[in-house]
Formats: structure tokens, C-alpha cells, sequence
């Protein structure tokens, strides 16, 4: 099942123009976020929205994170943990958007971490024709994250095994 329709006018929607080059968006302009945001609540997706800046490290954003997405009482508060939730969160039928403000209060590697758990299970939902995308601010103008969502090519099942291909 497709989640858009092949016409022109389907690609000058915004959850497109974000969906097809990845799943998350950088903003450094609040006022530009805000208008996205407009959009996306027009467009009737449901919205969760972070202030990064509010975490007190790693153990505070999964507390945030199991609140504010409605995780069960048995989430781990680790990475591990917050994949395996996030592949069984329910998406409503038009989409999911997760705001992360000030995302650049966080160490670059747990940035990265967590858009990188993001984007890999946005991956996973758009098999189901559900979509889940990150709007991510930061305060700095300047600020690089490495790629997300990257998957690495893997044997087939056959050969999964090392044993299987010697």
C-alpha cells in the first residue's frame, strides 16, 4: 500500500518533500518550524512535541520519551529498549510527527542515536503505510549529524549463517 499517490500535486506536500530524501528535517528557525508544525496539524497528524533541553542526560530522555509517546510500563529506558517501542507504536492513519527542540543540547552521539532509532523504525512503519517523521531544531546554525537511517546490505536468509557459506 502506497502512503501517496502518484500525482504532481501529492509532491508539493510537505510530508513528501521531508519523506523522500529521508525521515527527519532539520530546522535552526523557530518560526519556520512553527509553520511546519501549522501544516502538519492541518493535515491532522498527530503531533509530540520535545524540549531536548529539558533532559537531564540519557535517563531523562527516556523518561520524556516513555511519557510523552505513551510507552509501556515495562520500557526498559534504554536504546534497545526504546527501538523496540517505537516498532509497535501505533500511528494514527495520517502520520506521526515527533518535534525535537533544541535537539543540539544533546551530545552528538546521543543526537545521532536517537534520530538514527528514529529514522530506522520510520522505515519500518512506512512498510505498514503508517508515517512517522522527526522535525528536529537546533540552536546552532551550523550544526552536522552524520547520515541516519543507514542500513547495511545483509546476507540472505540461506546464508545468514557464516557456516552456511563456507
Amino acid at each position: 500500500m502506497a502512503i501517496f499517490e502518484n500525482n504532481p500535486e501529492e509532491w508539493q506536500r510537505l510530508d513528501w518533500t521531508i519523506l523522500q530524501s529521508g525521515w527527519a528535517s532539520l530546522y535552526w528557525k523557530t518560526e519556520i518550524l512553527e509553520d511546519d508544525i501549522l501544516w502538519f496539524e492541518t493535515e491532522k497528524y498527530e503531533i509530540v512535541d520535545f524540549d531536548c533541553s529539558q533532559w537531564n542526560g540519557e535517563n531523562g530522555m527516556h523518561l520524556h520519551l516513555k511519557k510523552k509517546l505513551s510507552f509501556p510500563s515495562y520500557y526498559g529506558e534504554n536504546w534497545d529498549a526504546l527501538s523496540d517501542c517505537l516498532s509497535e507504536m501505533e500511528i494514527n492513519d495520517v502520520g506521526q510527527i515527533v518535534v525535537l527542540r533544541h535537539l543540539d543540547f544533546l551530545e552528538i552521539s546521543q543526537a545521532h542515536k536517537l534520530l538514527d532509532i528514529l529514522a530506522r523504525n520510520a522505515r519500518i512503519h512506512m512498510l505498514f503505510g503508517e508515517r512517522l517523521i522527526v522535525l528536529a531544531q537546533v540552536d546552532n546554525p551550523n550544526y552536522q549529524i552524520k547520515d541516519i537511517g543507514s542500513t547495511t546490505v545483509r546476507w540472505n536468509g540461506a546464508e545468514w549463517l557464516d557456516s552456511k557459506r563456507q
